[in-house]
């Protein structure tokens, strides 16, 4: 095997493993299921931590492919349909067993991982569903900074839709569950309160300064 495929294969056990284990997963036995030695596992990744940091930038990019903001932006689609576009592709794409799993060890052991991953998220997606939500609700686009009410309405709809992984993935519930359906009436819900919540928010900020939202 060339040292390239084999790397490739400890990187796809490996964070098969910690998935389903967790973080504290010892590399002895990680090194006997792929069927090689721990010192061989070593000679390609010098440390657990080195082999950990890895798998967490493969699963937690700085960046996607253009196919899901291109959906977010696509304005010739019903804004329902958009965000239920998106959040299907993204759950498929990218809510997958090892993320999931990996997003809540990595959780709750403090990682630095997430916050670097919210900050990406936020900046990528929340601020377009944002401004989604302002021409729907308001009837008009502005520049006007997002303030901690608007990016707190939307992480609440991100938050219901990764519940939906987090049961599939963490809960073990039927794989026979109509997902895209599951998360097609996450949107419903949603978008149902949210024009009151936006015509709220957008109502008072007469009376207060706007505020810029940092990284969540």
């Amino acid at each position: 095997m060339l040292a390239a495929e084999r790397e490739e294969l400890i990187l796809i056990q490996a964070t098969r493993y910690f998935a389903e284990f967790g973080l504290s997963a010892g590399t002895i036995e990680l090194a006997r299921r792929i069927g090689m030695t721990q010192p061989l596992l070593y000679k390609y990744f010098p440390t657990k931590e080195a082999l950990l940091v890895k798998i967490y930038e493969r699963l937690f990019p700085q960046n996607w492919g253009p196919e899901l903001t291109e959906i977010l932006e696509d304005e010739s689609l019903a804004l329902r349909e958009r965000l239920t576009k998106f959040y299907q592709t993204f759950a498929a794409s990218v809510l997958t067993y090892e993320h999931v799993r990996l997003f809540l060890f990595s959780g709750l052991t403090n990682n630095s991982l997430n916050a670097r991953y919210y900050a990406i998220l936020s900046e990528q997606f929340f601020t377009r569903i944002v401004m989604a939500l302002r021409l729907e609700f308001l009837g008009r686009k502005t520049r006007r900074a997002i303030d901690d009410d608007e990016m707190e309405l939307v992480q609440s709809l991100h938050a219901a839709i990764y519940h939906v992984a987090f049961r599939r993935w963490v809960h073990g519930l039927s794989e026979d569950t109509d997902w895209d359906g599951l998360i097609a009436r996450k949107i419903d819900i949603f978008l149902d309160g949210a024009a009151r919540t936006m015509e709220k928010v957008h109502a008072g900020r007469s009376r207060r300064p706007a505020k810029k939202t940092g990284a969540r």
